[in-house]
């Protein structure tokens, strides 16, 4: 039958599936059995259909990577680069500054049986002193009393009240108190305490100074970092044309340059320090801090110049 031909090639599609009741099921099949023209049509409803490939998301995937990888260097290299800017302002306003020798500045007051006390004027905010044998072998004892202050200090430390230490005696040596000024001049003598003697404590004596030179050692590794660069000139420009050495060269040679504005940053254009161990420190850290943020920034270019290469 012309209509029932029609009917069950309606529902082949469903019977192919498997989609249909058990008793239409039974009538597809008796009407396929006799009918050519719904066989056929039935074989080609069966016949499964290419699964679409799903869409391939590895550059999705590799896009997004590379873009949280730029985000993440993005914050790294700002918040190094306020680090360092935070340890510059740090280096520049604690910069220790060394005031000349004024009476007021140290008064030296007997402490009874036990040695004296130190009052140090309101300008200063800070102090050290060093008790030492004679290096010449002498029966008594060196006191050195350094002082300073800072621009920082100056800022932020007003009002502070004056500072005072105690110094006691060692067995029954005297003690030779001695102001050290860090600028380039003698030594001053400002008082000697003698357990032994009737008057102890003795102001103004005459003194044999002696001249507290600075260290040089910045000097020593501002050469190194100097000559390291030349270095990485010269093996940049003869391995230019070869990228992956020229690469490394790069990357190495950004630490000299990192080091000297370091330098230049803590201790301007001076050789010479009565700090060596804060200033180096400083130096140190804001280089690594420095060359960190330099090395990422480098890895950034090297990255936009390789995309570039791949561009249509």
């Amino acid at each position: 039958m012309k209509n029932e031909c029609s009917i069950v090639q309606d529902l082949l599609p469903l019977y192919a599936e498997d989609m249909v009741r058990a008793d239409t099921a039974a009538f597809v099949q008796a009407h396929l059995e006799y009918c050519g023209a719904c066989r056929d049509a039935c074989k080609k409803a069966k016949q499964v259909l290419p699964v679409q490939k799903a869409p391939d998301t590895a550059p999705l995937l590799t896009l997004r990577h590379k873009l949280n990888t730029k985000k993440l260097q993005t914050v790294a290299i700002t918040a190094l680069f306020l680090i360092a800017l935070f340890v510059s302002l740090f280096a520049v306003l604690d910069t220790p500054i060394y005031p000349p020798y004024q009476e007021k500045l140290i008064t030296v007051e007997q402490l009874g049986d036990m040695g004296v006390c130190l009052t140090f004027d309101t300008e200063v905010t800070d102090f050290s002193y060093t008790v030492y044998d004679d290096p010449e072998g002498g029966d008594f004892y060196y006191c050195d009393v350094q002082v300073w202050t800072s621009l920082w200090d100056k800022l932020f430390k007003k009002g502070s009240g004056s500072l005072t230490a105690t110094v006691t005696t060692r067995q029954t040596k005297p003690i030779i108190f001695v102001y050290v000024p860090n600028n380039g001049q003698e030594n001053i003598r400002i008082a000697s305490y003698d357990p032994n003697a009737k008057n102890r404590l003795e102001r103004g004596v005459s003194y044999t100074g002696v001249i507290v030179l600075p260290r040089l050692s910045l000097w020593f590794y501002f050469t190194v970092a100097s000559a390291a660069l030349l270095v990485a000139i010269f093996a940049w420009f003869f391995t230019r044309r070869k990228e992956r050495v020229r690469i490394w060269v790069e990357r190495i040679g950004l630490y000299p340059v990192s080091y000297l504005i370091s330098h230049c940053i803590v201790s301007g254009l001076h050789w010479s320090t009565y700090t060596l161990p804060r200033d180096f420190s400083l130096i140190i850290f804001l280089s690594i801090l420095l060359y960190s943020a330099a090395l990422l920034l480098l890895n950034r270019l090297y990255a936009k110049r390789e995309a570039k290469r791949f561009m249509p």
